[in-house]
């Protein structure tokens, strides 16, 4: 395994040993050469307690470009692993930081711990700081982007001043701190202010919104359909025929719900026939305890309507759905995923599946998260869809917003002046987006005004344009008309 630069390697398994040079009790014993020379030696695997070893399905590992561990790296991520469990598959995107953090400091011949200079902006961190600047100011990268890969380089950092293997004391700063007062609203939208720290290793730019943008920020940029696009789409759903694939889009129009919520629901919640509920719309409660992914781990309740309730119930117990569960792991139990591929498997892993180690199951290196609809979308759906709307484009998540902006076009009408109205939709609207502040909110309420306020400046300031130019071309025609060869 060689490269040229740095890279990330994913280990289906890591289990946590220590070199011990005799055998012991369920000792891993390791056997090789080294230049012709045997090399024997055991290893002894740690343990969280006497019967929980440390051991990490799908680590990914930074390696150097002989192909070696990159040490401050793999420590960090083995310290992030013991200390959060339940939380490793955020670890490959720190782990690609790390790497493109390695692949700079190679690039321009730097050590990651040498802050010898004495002019700051010749130190690692300010100099990758700028080396992120200008690939934001030439559109190479997004700002969020730049953003989190600093971010990571700064933990990195904090770890290795306080690790002592590593015994990182610079000579000088990696960076200057600072405390500000952060002013940010609440879940009940009241000003507060909470001082935090800071550093001077910030990239400078926008956040990701466009204010020339049809698109709502709301953790990412999402589109909200127009109800000609969602009337086209779900056509081209019906066309194509897929139930799976249909059926998730349904969920995502209709409830807001994200992917993680969709491809992790279970059947168990599905199979009450409709007629034995009593109220509706029907509320199902999804994140810890449920076995139903959410965001930031959030327990939340998806409102799910009545006709798509029936259309979930017909699906799960019908045959097509248990030829699916007869390949899986999981069967006919009610803890199964709703949505399985022809070969059994969940389109998309929930988090504490993907991070436990089960016993007879393959070694993989990654997990199913939404390729598959991913994919769906790309090439069979868009296509589709593009036979009538020809610039047509869409994500998943768009399915989200358009749930968003339908839900207060139905509600407001398009009026905004009645204030009491205005702050219950935006109350109900928070609690059914699960949004933890009403100010990612308040984006879907003001969108209808904002891009008509925008549509009527730019179509007004067109206009004059359009009248200066056809003076322009008058005034041209009347001097070469005139124009006499002198």
């Amino acid at each position: 395994m060689h490269s040229t630069k740095a890279t990330v390697h994913v280990l289906p398994i890591f289990r946590l040993t220590q070199v011990q040079t005799l055998p012991g009790n369920e000792y891993l014993p390791v056997n090789h050469q080294i230049n012709g020379t045997k090399v024997e030696y055991w290893r002894e695997i740690k343990s969280l307690t006497p019967t929980k070893p440390l051991i990490f399905p799908k680590f990914p590992i930074v390696l150097n470009s002989d192909a070696s561990p990159w040490a401050p790296a793999v420590l960090w991520l083995i310290d992030r692993a013991k200390s959060k469990p339940k939380k490793l598959s955020s670890l490959l995107p720190v782990a690609q930081g790390l790497r493109d953090y390695k692949v700079f400091l190679d690039d321009v011949g730097l050590v990651w711990d040498d802050f010898s200079e004495i002019e700051k902006l010749s130190r690692p961190t300010y100099l990758y700081l700028t080396y992120l600047q200008g690939l934001v100011d030439c559109g190479e990268i997004e700002f969020s982007t730049a953003n989190r890969r600093m971010s990571t380089v700064l933990g990195l950092y904090r770890f290795a001043q306080q690790d002592h293997r590593l015994a990182f004391k610079p000579s000088n700063p990696p960076w200057v701190e600072k405390a500000i007062g952060l002013r940010y609203r609440d879940a009940q939208g009241f000003y507060q202010t909470k001082e935090v720290i800071t550093t001077d290793l910030q990239i400078k730019g926008r956040s990701g919104e466009d204010e020339l943008s049809d698109e709502i920020y709301d953790g990412g940029k999402l589109r909200p359909l127009p109800t000609n696009e969602q009337a086209v789409l779900i056509r081209a759903l019906r066309t194509l025929g897929n139930t799976e694939f249909s059926l998730m889009h349904y969920l995502g129009l209709t409830s807001g719900a994200r992917e993680m919520t969709v491809l992790t629901l279970r059947i168990g919640d599905f199979l009450k026939q409709p007629s034995t509920i009593q109220t509706w719309p029907f509320k199902l409660s999804c994140g810890p305890g449920t076995q139903i992914d959410t965001k930031f781990d959030r327990k939340k309740s998806l409102i799910i309507p009545q006709a798509l309730y029936r259309m979930l119930h017909t699906y799960c117990v019908s045959d097509r759905a248990k030829k699916r569960r007869a390949k899986s792991r999981l069967g006919e139990s009610p803890h199964n995923y709703v949505f399985l591929t022809r070969q059994g498997n969940p389109y998309y892993e929930r988090k504490e599946e993907r991070n436990s180690v089960r016993p007879g199951a393959p070694l993989r290196r990654t997990s199913p998260q939404g390729q598959a609809l991913r994919e769906f979308i790309k090439k069979r759906v868009i296509p589709e869809v593009q036979k009538t709307v020809p610039n047509f484009h869409y994500k998943f998540h768009d399915t989200r917003a358009t749930f968003g902006m339908n839900w207060v076009d139905g509600v407001m009408g398009g009026d905004n002046a009645d204030i009491k109205k205005y702050h219950w939709a935006l109350d109900q609207l928070r609690k059914l987006m699960w949004h933890k502040s009403t100010k990612t909110t308040e984006k879907y309420l003001e969108y209808r005004r904002r891009i008509q306020h925008l549509n009527s400046a730019l179509q007004g300031w067109s206009s004059h344009l359009v009248e200066l130019m056809e003076f322009a071309s008058i005034a041209e025609k009347n001097i070469n008309d005139t124009d006499v060869d002198g």
